[in-house]
């Protein structure tokens, strides 16, 4: 059996999954406000984008991985060919915007001229207040009333046409879940996911979902973290200390668990900085 992963990017998260995810993976980034994901996934882009063009190449090219019953079997690490963003809610100049305040001018370079973008706010707002907002200043917002598809389906047409051998990104699962109509409800969600998670195993790639902690109730989700196939919390602890703290662990992850239970890994404290972006500054384990 062939097996291939698709790296983080972030070296010092990477060195502790045995260098990647499983292609094919669905991964959900479920986040305390603030405590990072947004700044892993910027992370993520700056230094594929480097792979990429060859200045930073993971070596070895090959891990080997346990198999009690047959011995060792090989991974092979590859890189995406693409990595594609799907934003809902925010343009593609507020995510420049962000990134160019955050962080040196490669994460903004590697944001705009790396990526495969796409925008689906004309959409999101179409029957909402904000539609008037907008409208009433030209220029800032166009919504495009030509198209009759709801979000869902443009959502499926994009990652059908876009996600074989590459990264999505959807920024937000959080503003899909938020945002129930008359045409569209969080159940129709819930079985998006499933059928992207299923279809996902053919396109040897991998789809990160942002979604915010503490938005739903708890049966819901528990419903999203069982449907996907990884689930990385992002959380911030110490919050009565003078300086909060941020860490990252595995709650699910087909493939990965076993190996972080072996080598007593409990959590990933992390630090963001300006030059680096989102790193691994410590590994707690269980003793």
């Amino acid at each position: 059996m062939k097996l291939s992963k698709i790296p983080s990017g972030i070296k010092t998260f990477d060195v502790n999954i045995n260098e990647g995810f499983p292609v094919g993976s669905v991964i959900l980034l479920l986040e305390d406000v603030g405590a990072g994901a947004r700044e892993f996934i910027y992370t993520s882009i700056y230094n594929i984008n480097q792979m990429r063009s060859g200045q930073n190449i993971p070596d070895p090219v090959k891990k080997k991985h346990k198999d009690h019953g047959e011995g060792e079997m090989a991974a092979t690490i590859t890189l995406p060919d693409q990595i594609c963003y799907i934003s809902i809610s925010k343009s593609k100049e507020d995510i420049l915007m962000e990134n160019a305040h955050a962080f040196h001018k490669g994460f903004y370079n590697a944001i705009n001229n790396g990526l495969v973008f796409k925008e689906l706010s004309d959409i999101y707002f179409r029957h909402s207040i904000a539609q008037n907002l907008w409208s009433a200043k030209r220029g800032i917002m166009e919504f495009d009333d030509s198209s009759d598809k709801n979000i869902l389906e443009e959502l499926s047409e994009f990652i059908s046409e876009n996600a074989a051998n590459n990264i999505v990104i959807l920024d937000s699962l959080t503003d899909l879940m938020v945002n129930e109509t008359d045409y569209l409800s969080r159940n129709d969600i819930v079985m998006f996911l499933k059928g992207l998670v299923n279809i996902s195993k053919t396109w040897n790639g991998l789809i990160y979902l942002i979604l915010s902690a503490n938005i739903l109730e708890k049966q819901m989700q528990e419903i999203i973290n069982d449907a996907v196939d990884g689930v990385l919390v992002f959380e911030w602890f110490d919050k009565g200390s003078v300086k909060m703290r941020r860490n990252l662990y595995i709650s699910k992850f087909r493939g990965l668990i076993p190996q972080l239970e072996q080598n007593k890994i409990a959590k990933f404290e992390t630090q963001i900085t300006y030059d680096v972006g989102f790193e691994v500054s410590n590994v707690r384990k269980i003793i």
